[in-house]
């Protein structure tokens, strides 16, 4: 059988690219039918706990996250990890639905994630500013410091 017929046809990721090369990605993972399930206290802390933990544990690099009602942005850099993009993305999205089937059920994300290869500084400051004014564009706080699920764990060295 052609190697071809084992790849997906709907894939979002680029052909060719190597997602385990230490750059950096914009990542949006979005939840089941856009649903805002992330407006309960409870189950956002329980997914950004989940991040913080993967992070220690898998020592890969966040630069800026914040968690919406019904989505998740972050600036992923791999760093010494070892991991693909896939890997991180995919224990992420575990890990956090454990969490949510603490109180829930069913399915918690969308199947695929999106992610855009961060090409240089500006790209890169582009994207922790658009992370960081999405809850202030979406009307839900004045700045964004006032968002309890944002973040800038690790920085630039």
């Amino acid at each position: 059988m052609a190697e071809e017929a084992y790849t997906r046809r709907d894939s979002l990721r680029l052909r060719g690219f190597d997602y385990t090369s230490r750059r950096i990605y914009f990542v949006t993972i979005v939840a089941a039918k856009r649903r805002t399930v992330f407006l309960n206290q409870r189950l956002a802390d329980a997914v950004i706990e989940s991040l913080h933990v993967l992070r220690q544990k898998m020592k890969f690099y966040v630069y800026v996250y914040c968690l919406m009602p019904d989505h998740f942005h972050a600036l992923i850099g791999l760093g010494e990890s070892g991991k693909s993009l896939g890997e991180i993305c995919g224990a992420f999205k575990s890990l956090s639905t454990r969490a949510f089937w603490r109180w829930n059920e069913g399915k918690l994300r969308q199947r695929q994630y999106f992610d855009h290869i961060v090409r240089n500084e500006d790209d890169f400051f582009d994207c922790v500013s658009y992370i960081k004014m999405n809850p202030v564009r979406k009307r839900l706080v004045e700045q964004w410091e006032q968002w309890p699920y944002t973040g800038r764990p690790d920085h630039l060295s």
